[in-house]
C-alpha cells in the first residue's frame, strides 16, 4: 500500500511530471508550468484552507498525486461539500491500488469534515478512469460545462 501524504516544495517537479500525463495529446501544453510559475502555485495553494494536495508514495518515489477541496456551503443545511481533481498515478504504477488508496484517503478527509458530497469531473474520453471511479462507487449524475476566459 501507498503511503499517501500533503505535497512539499520538493515534490514540485514530480508533480509536473504527473499532471504532464493528464494531457490527452501530446501536443497538449496546458500541463506545463515553469519552475517559476509552479512553485508560487504551490505557495498560493498552501495558503488556502481546506485546500488537500496529496501525493502517494511507495518506496520513497512519489508515484501518483490528487486533490481534494472542501467547501464551505449554505445549502443542504449549511453542510460542507468537497472536489477531488487532478487525479494522476504514473503510467507506469498504475492498477496497483495507488489511485484505489488516494480515492478512499481522500474519501475518509471528506467524511470527517463533515461533507454531504464529494464530486468530481473526468473528461468524456477518459473511459478507464470512468470505470475506475465507478468501481469506487462514483456515479455519474451531473453534466459538467466549462466556460473559458478569453
Amino acid at each position: 500500500m501507498p503511503t499517501i501524504r500533503p505535497a512539499g516544495e520538493a515534490d514540485i517537479p514530480i508533480l509536473q511530471k504527473l499532471y504532464r500525463q493528464l494531457a490527452l495529446n501530446p501536443d497538449d501544453h496546458d500541463f506545463e508550468s515553469s519552475a517559476e510559475g509552479a512553485l508560487q502555485a504551490f505557495h498560493e495553494i498552501k495558503a488556502v484552507p481546506d485546500y488537500h494536495l496529496l501525493v502517494a508514495e511507495e518506496e520513497g518515489a512519489v508515484v501518483g498525486t490528487a486533490t481534494l477541496v472542501v467547501l464551505p456551503g449554505i445549502a443542504r443545511k449549511a453542510r460542507r461539500w468537497a472536489v477531488i481533481e487532478y487525479v494522476v498515478v504514473d503510467e507506469k504504477h498504475r492498477s496497483k491500488g495507488i489511485g484505489q488508496a488516494l480515492m478512499e484517503y481522500m474519501a475518509e478527509m471528506a467524511r470527517e469534515a463533515g461533507c454531504y458530497d464529494v464530486m468530481l469531473s473526468s473528461n468524456k474520453l477518459r473511459k478507464d478512469a470512468h470505470r475506475f471511479y465507478e468501481r469506487l462507487g462514483y456515479r455519474a449524475s451531473h453534466e459538467a460545462f466549462h466556460k473559458f476566459p478569453e
